[in-house]
């Protein structure tokens, strides 16, 4: 198997080290030094506030303070981690405290990720406050129908996997929503099946149900959900790899980027070929570009840097997954 060679590996993570802030050297230390979770945790409690939210740890605008975005990014790392910590910790506690209370059960789902104050700062254009409208949806079956995994399933699948921790009553309707979604418009044998998602081809929502899928406790269910997302992944997909040079599109890999993911035994070789060609990807200094620009002036500049550091991170994490990095 092609790996990433040492040497390249060693000047991913020395650009990491002088380019990172400390919650990415310390995932690295976890990741590849041999760190304990406990020590990982330590970091990430750091960026926690007092509403149990978290700020400062999502790369496209500079805004610091608490926010279901950045809230998302650390249900990643509990998610990847593999030791979890226990629904009695105080980090977990506080911070499913601050997810359930930003829950809006009359749409059946959370609002928007960010807050008013991103705008403020510098933000990239797209990831800013844009003043939804969260009012009731009346009907459960436009809640179901309307429901939007795009980063928000992720609080859902941190709900089903610490449910000791979620009344029963909510954690029934946390759980309803992207379950009925995927039962009534993904399956290709259902009535209401929308071929309208797979002709768009967008991967958000197809990504997070990876992450929310496997932490539900009934084995049945998380069964049927898997084998519909398994009829068509590569709807999802950039197949073209050499796209990926300059434009903004999702290789196999980006859509699939665990070796344990529900998907993989589906499109186990896509994976590996377009993971080969990412890894190709890395520029001189160690980094992995992106194949656009934040902007010119030095705010966004900053924020690219930071942005391109976290994706280097988040490469080498990949390609250790798949055990293609000589280490």
């Amino acid at each position: 198997m092609v790996k990433l060679s040492h040497e390249n590996f060693i000047k991913a993570r020395d650009y990491i080290f002088a380019n990172g802030d400390d919650i990415n050297r310390a995932w690295f230390r976890y990741l590849f030094e041999g760190n304990d979770t406990n020590e990982f945790l330590n970091v990430l409690q750091k960026y926690q506030h007092e509403n149990g939210g978290f700020g400062g740890i999502y790369y496209e605008f500079d805004y610091q303070g608490p926010c279901l975005k950045a809230t998302e990014i650390s249900v990643k790392y509990i998610l990847n981690l593999k030791e979890r910590p226990s629904a009695n910790h105080p980090l977990i506690q506080n911070m499913m405290k601050y997810i359930l209370e930003l829950y809006i059960p009359e749409i059946g789902n959370w609002g928007e990720v960010v807050v008013p104050e991103v705008n403020d700062g510098v933000h990239c254009y797209w990831v800013r406050y844009r003043g939804e409208d969260t009012s009731s949806i009346e009907s459960e079956d436009e809640r179901i129908k309307k429901y939007d995994a795009n980063e928000k399933v992720c609080f859902a699948a941190f709900a089903a996997y610490y449910s000791e921790l979620v009344p029963k009553e909510l954690y029934s309707d946390i759980i309803k929503y992207p379950t009925e979604h995927i039962l009534r418009y993904w399956d290709k044998n259902s009535p209401d099946y929308n071929n309208e998602i797979f002709d768009k081809g967008e991967p958000y929502d197809f990504e997070y149900f990876q992450w929310f899928v496997p932490c539900l406790k009934d084995k049945e269910t998380e069964d049927k959900l898997t084998s519909i997302l398994r009829q068509n992944p590569t709807a999802f997909m950039e197949l073209d790899f050499a796209r990926s040079d300059k434009d903004y599109v999702h290789l196999p890999c980006d859509v699939v980027g665990h070796p344990k993911s529900i998907i993989y035994p589906a499109v186990k070789d896509l994976v590996l070929d377009s993971l080969k060609y990412r890894m190709g990807q890395q520029s001189d200094d160690g980094r992995y570009l992106l194949g656009w620009s934040f902007g010119d002036d030095e705010g966004m500049q900053k924020l690219q840097t930071k942005y391109e550091t976290y994706l280097t991170l988040a490469m080498l994490e990949k390609l250790d997954r798949f055990d293609m990095i000589d280490r």
